[in-house]
């Protein structure tokens, strides 16, 4: 039976971790460097097997905050959507694509070709106006995609030592008390 002050040590530790890799990950992908966090990488690496457990919880969060990030995209393509709903400019094809054909459509010139096309009711001002919002949300996706960039990056680099370590662990694994020569015997 486990001492519950070692678990409760434990899981501020494990707090602790989680806590300061977001931290750094956020700032990673905020300056849009992962240097930092490769840093930290190679320290946990160097300490071998026993930082299994801290490299889980960070790759906990970054799936966390990868997660964050898609919904931010999603939230910024139904932010557009609506815009132009209210302009009386629909694309279905924005809101049937899938998340990357779509994040590409926003991102892209002949969108705003697209909408100017379609708009053709629309006062010179509402045009402008329209077109400034298609602008602003490819900015934001441009910046949401360079930072899911980054974060994929950081993801694989932990998937990558958590199976390395995971294959060191198992192959570095000691039975207590068998003896490989009493087994060959019977």
């Amino acid at each position: 039976m486990k001492d519950p002050l070692d678990e409760l040590i434990n899981f501020a530790e494990r707090t602790y971790v989680r806590l300061e890799a977001e931290t750094l990950i956020m700032d990673c992908i905020e300056r849009g460097e992962p240097k930092p966090f490769f840093k930290l990488l190679e320290e946990l690496i160097l300490a071998g097997t026993s930082s299994l457990s801290v490299l889980r919880e960070i790759l906990g969060v970054i799936r966390v905050i990868k997660t964050g990030l898609g919904k931010e995209g999603l939230d910024v393509r139904q932010d557009l959507v609506d815009a132009m709903a209210e302009f009386g400019v629909a694309l279905p094809k924005l809101l049937s694509a899938e998340d990357p054909e779509a994040f590409r459509q926003i991102c892209g010139y002949e969108m705003r070709i697209k909408v100017n096309e379609i708009a053709t009711h629309l006062e010179i001002e509402e045009t402008a106006l329209l077109e400034e919002i298609c602008i602003e949300a490819g900015n934001k996706v441009t910046t949401i995609a360079g930072r899911m960039a980054i974060l994929t990056q950081l993801e694989g680099s932990v998937l990558d030592w958590i199976d390395g370590l995971n294959y060191e662990a198992v192959h570095n694994f000691k039975y207590p008390d068998w003896d490989h020569n009493q087994a060959m015997s019977h």
